[in-house]
């Protein structure tokens, strides 16, 4: 029987703006030295049940807040991404009418009067003066947002609706998101530590990041990271708790390496989610084991640098696990003093990056949000750096 070839979306180009840099390129040269971008909170009072005072604050962005806070994080990543696609051999006008995935978690909901509320209400802000015009989805899976606006958007390209797609993921610090995690005590007192022998919370953040999807051989320069494969599941098991057998998200993961036409031995890295709860973290290690048996695949998690930012951090994760193909090493844990016994006799990268294995390929990048939302994309390097 003829198997499908495996599927080939071209990433064209990446933008981003974090709580590290202002750029993509600049995100990954921090991450993979080792930096953080967590500071002291200064965009609103913590009040007095805040949870921690440390936050990824994005910087340059003085007095803004809600709908134009987000704007604003949108505007800096898109417009990074829609210079690099040009410069990739795709039209002014082809990118004008791209199709928006625009991935995010709450938004600014919170602080939105009246009663209807809306995650894409600023987005007029970003699409008017960049000259966008192509139809917007908008999708909302809890911390699972960005990456599954990047699969939704492959998807768009690999079916052949959209000739180009973006694929946004954004969120900013807001204060009732912050009081919620509060509340939830879902947030470290100190800072996240993924895999950590001592996690106990995450840090939020905020970000945004910009995918140009396009297929591969529309472009007359090399992309930047071709999309080979990406699933999604949810468990529902608790409205805020993940599935802690894991098998929805060993399953996730199988069904994006099948769609890649790989398996685990073709799998260079993994970005997982590593919001440094301890829930999270033991889940996370029940599926790199069922997944991956031969515990060989070196693991890396990047909110240790760049926090938690909700809805962009899977977005920004997927241009980052391609930044780590490219540069063929996994980046440093920040936060990461003493892995977690759970972890033991994984390739953990601590606070040096590790190699990738020769002679593959491949890297998965993980998101698990609230509700039990579990995605993934697998990504090949594009162009060598």
């Amino acid at each position: 029987m003829n198997r499908k070839p495996p599927v080939r979306v071209a990433v064209a180009a990446a933008g981003a703006t974090t709580c590290l840099a202002g750029s993509a390129d600049a995100t990954w040269a921090a991450v993979s030295e080792g930096a953080d971008g967590l500071g002291p909170l200064s965009l609103f009072p913590a009040g007095p049940t805040g949870r921690s005072a440390t936050v990824g604050e994005v910087a340059g962005l003085d007095g803004l807040g809600g709908g134009p806070r987000l704007a604003a994080l949108a505007t800096a990543a898109v417009t990074e991404a829609l210079a690099k696609a040009a410069e990739a051999g795709l039209s002014g006008a082809e990118l004008a009418d791209a199709w928006v995935t625009l991935g995010v978690s709450l938004g600014d909901i919170f602080e939105q009067d009246g009663p209807e509320v809306e995650l894409d209400h600023f987005w007029a802000e970003v699409a008017g003066p960049l000259g966008l015009t192509g139809p917007v989805t908008v999708l909302s899976s809890a911390c699972s947002s960005g990456t599954d606006a990047v699969a939704y958007g492959a998807d768009l390209v690999a079916s052949g609706v959209a000739p180009v797609v973006l694929a946004v993921g954004v969120d900013s610090l807001e204060p009732g998101k912050y009081a919620g995690h509060s509340g939830l005590k879902t947030m470290s007192p100190d800072r996240c530590r993924p895999y950590d022998a001592a996690c106990d919370g995450t840090t939020l953040s905020e970000a945004a990041c910009a995918l140009v999807l396009t297929p591969w051989d529309r472009l007359t320069a090399a992309p930047f990271a071709v999309l080979r494969g990406w699933a999604s599941s949810t468990d529902i098991d608790s409205l805020t708790s993940p599935d802690m057998s894991g098998e929805g998200a060993s399953h996730m993961l199988r069904t994006a390496l099948a769609l890649a036409g790989a398996g685990p031995r073709d799998v260079a890295c993994l970005n997982g989610h590593g919001s440094g709860t301890p829930v999270n973290d033991e889940m996370e290690a029940a599926v790199y084991g069922a997944v991956f048996p031969d515990r060989d695949v070196p693991v890396s998690a990047t909110k240790g640098a760049l926090g938690h930012s909700l809805g962009a951090t899977g977005a920004v994760e997927a241009m980052l696990t391609a930044h780590a193909l490219r540069a063929r090493l996994a980046p440093p844990t920040a936060g990461l003093r003493t892995p977690h016994e759970r972890w033991s006799g994984a390739p953990v990268a601590g606070a040096t990056p590790l190699p990738l294995p020769a002679g593959r390929t491949l890297g998965v990048s993980v998101t698990y949000g609230f509700g039990g939302a579990n995605s993934c994309v697998v990504l090949e390097a594009g162009a060598a750096v």
